[in-house]
C-alpha cells in the first residue's frame, strides 16, 4: 500500500467516524426529544359521560381553562375511551352525569361493560377527580357519579380532591370545581359556566290539552320572540322560574316594604322560600340582591324556527305546597303577555340528521313534543317514511296533537301511526305493547336503516320499549344501533 493510498484510507475512516457519530447524536437528539413529548403528552385526560351535552360543555371548558395555564389535555367521549387509555392516563379529569332514577348516560354503557367489568385494570399510578351532575330532586343524587368514585377507589387509584357533585347546575358548585383546579395547579383559572344565553320571550297562548283527562293538565305553550333565534329540533329550552304576583306581594308585606314595580321586578325571580339572613344595617335593596334565583326547569320544544314560535307541551305538577315550581309558573302563574326569561339548549344526542333514511318515533304524554318537532323537520326535508308510536291515557281526552297528527297521515309524511291508550280497554296498552305486536314491521323497518327516536318517560316506558327492542332486535343489533346514532333517548 502506497502512503498516498494509507492517507485516503485513512481521511475516509475518520469521516466516516465523523459521520457516524453525527448520525448517533441526531438519533439520541430524536429520541431524547421523543422521550421529553412523551412524559409532557396528555398531563390531563379528560373524559365526559353526557346525556344531554351540559357534562361534554364543562368538559370542553375545563379543557380550555387548563390549556390556558400551560397543561396538555386530551379530551375524549366515554364511549371513545378504551381500556389502554385508562391505563395509560396518570392524571383523569371525570365529567359525568346522572339522569332519572341514578341512570347512566346512554353513551356510557359500552364503558360500562367493556372498561369498568373488567377486573385486572391496575389505576394505582393514577390520580382523579370527578365533576357529577345530577338533581337532588331524584333520590340517587349523582349516582353514577359515586358508582365511577368507588370503582377508580376499588382499582388502587388516588382522588385529587372529593368529588364535586353539582345540583342542578348551580353556578356554587362549579365555582367549587374551579376553585379545586385552581388549588390544584396553582393558577388562576378562569370561570366555567354552564352554557347558557338568556333570552326573552313572550307568553303568547296557552291551552290545555286534555280537558277532562284523568291526568294532571297538560298545556300547549306558545312563546313569541322578536330576536332573531334558531335551534334544531329535539332542543331544549331552559325556563327561569318565576314567583307568582301574589307570594312576592306576601313577602313585601311581611317585610313592612311598601309594594312598588321596582321591588316586584327585583323579587319576580328570586327564591323568596330560603333566602340569607339580613345583615344589621343592610338596606332592603342590597339585601334582596344577595337571594338565590328559583330554580331552571327544562322542556322539550315542539317547533322547528320555520314556524316562527317557541312550543312547549307541559304536564301541570301538584305537590303538597301546591304547583310545581316550573309548571306552575308556565301553566298558571305567567299572564298572558308576560315576559318568559329561558335559554335555548343544545340537544345534540337527539338531534335528527338528514341521511334521509326512515324515522321511527316512539313516546308518551309530554315527550309528543319531541317528537312532533322532529316530524315538522322531517316535513322541511321532504322525509315522508315516518313511523309514530304514542302513549296516553284516554283516546276521548288525550289525544294530543290529533288536528296534526291526521293532517300529516293525510299529507303522507305519517303512513304509520300507533297508538296506546292505556284505559280505554280492561288491560292496558302501552307503547312497548306495540312494538311486540309490530315486532316483524320493526325488523323490517331497521333493515332498510331506520333510525329510533325515544322521548317521554324513563320510568316504565322508555325502559320497557328499551328491552322489548332487545328482545326484537337482541343486544349486539340495539348497541350497534347506538353506536351509529341510529338509537337516540330523551328521557326523563
Amino acid at each position: 500500500m502506497t502512503h498516498s493510498v494509507a492517507v485516503v484510507l485513512i481521511a475516509l475512516a475518520i469521516l466516516l467516524l465523523i459521520y457516524a457519530v453525527i448520525i448517533a447524536y441526531l438519533i439520541l437528539i430524536k429520541v431524547k426529544q421523543k422521550k421529553e413529548v412523551t412524559l409532557n403528552q396528555n398531563d390531563y385526560l379528560i373524559v365526559f359521560a353526557s346525556q344531554s351535552g351540559q357534562a361534554e360543555n364543562l368538559a370542553r371548558q375545563t379543557t380550555q381553562q387548563l390549556q390556558d395555564v400551560g397543561q396538555t389535555v386530551t379530551v375524549t367521549d366515554i364511549q371513545y375511551l378504551t381500556v389502554e387509555q385508562l391505563r395509560q392516563a396518570d392524571k383523569v379529569l371525570w365529567f359525568v352525569s346522572t339522569y332519572g332514577e341514578g341512570d347512566a348516560p346512554d353513551t356510557a354503557r359500552m364503558a360500562i361493560k367493556n372498561i369498568f367489568s373488567e377486573p385486572a385494570v391496575d389505576l394505582s399510578h393514577q390520580s382523579y377527580a370527578i365533576l357529577a351532575l345530577g338533581d337532588k330532586r331524584y333520590f340517587n343524587f349523582c349516582q353514577f357519579g359515586q358508582l365511577l368514585n368507588q370503582y377508580l377507589q376499588q382499582h388502587q387509584a388516588q382522588a385529587l380532591f372529593e368529588m364535586v357533585c353539582v345540583d342542578h347546575l348551580k353556578q356554587a358548585d362549579v365555582n367549587l370545581w374551579t376553585q379545586r383546579l385552581e388549588q390544584l395547579t396553582q393558577q388562576q383559572l378562569t370561570a366555567v359556566e354552564p352554557a347558557q344565553n338568556w333570552h326573552c320571550f313572550i307568553l303568547k297562548n296557552r291551552l290545555c290539552l286534555n280537558k277532562g283527562s284523568q291526568g294532571n293538565p297538560i298545556y300547549q305553550i306558545q312563546l313569541s320572540y322578536a330576536e332573531e333565534l334558531t335551534w334544531s329540533s329535539g332542543d331544549i329550552l331552559q325556563v327561569q322560574c318565576g314567583n307568582r304576583l301574589e307570594d312576592i306581594q306576601a313577602f313585601l308585606q311581611a317585610q313592612q316594604q311598601t309594594v312598588d314595580d321596582d321591588l316586584l321586578a327585583a323579587l319576580q325571580f328570586k327564591n323568596l322560600r330560603q333566602f340569607p339572613e339580613q345583615l344589621p344595617n343592610e338596606f332592603f335593596e342590597d339585601w334582596i340582591q344577595r337571594f338565590d334565583k328559583l330554580a331552571i326547569r327544562e322542556y322539550s320544544i315542539a317547533s322547528i324556527p320555520e314556524q316562527g314560535i317557541i312550543e312547549l307541551v307541559v304536564r301541570q305538577e301538584k305537590t303538597a305546597t301546591g304547583l310545581g315550581l316550573g309548571s306552575g309558573w308556565l301553566t298558571e302563574h305567567a299572564v298572558l303577555g308576560q315576559t318568559i326569561i329561558a335559554n335555548i339548549r343544545s340537544n345534540s344526542a337527539f338531534h335528527l340528521k338528514p341521511i334521509h333514511k326512515p324515522l321511527i318515533l316512539i313516546g308518551n304524554g309530554t315527550g309528543i313534543a319531541g317528537l312532533v318537532a322532529h316530524l315538522s323537520q322531517r316535513q322541511q326535508w321532504g322525509d315522508q317514511q315516518n313511523w309514530l308510536i304514542f302513549g296516553e291515557r284516554q283516546q276521548q281526552f288525550d289525544h294530543l296533537y290529533k288536528d296534526q297528527i291526521q293532517e300529516w297521515q293525510a299529507q303522507g309524511l305519517l303512513p304509520d301511526v300507533d297508538y296506546a291508550f292505556s284505559r280505554d280497554q280492561a288491560e292496558k296498552l302501552y307503547v312497548q305493547h306495540i312494538l311486540q305486536q309490530k315486532s316483524e314491521q320493526l325488523l323490517h323497518w331497521i333493515e332498510a336503516g331506520a333510525a329510533i327516536y325515544v322521548c317521554g318517560s324513563l320510568k316504565d316506558m322508555a325502559q320497557e320499549v328499551e328491552q322489548n327492542l332487545l328482545n326484537i332486535l337482541g343486544a349486539e343489533q340495539l348497541e350497534q344501533l347506538r353506536i351509529e346514532g341510529r338509537y337516540q333517548r330523551d328521557v326523563y
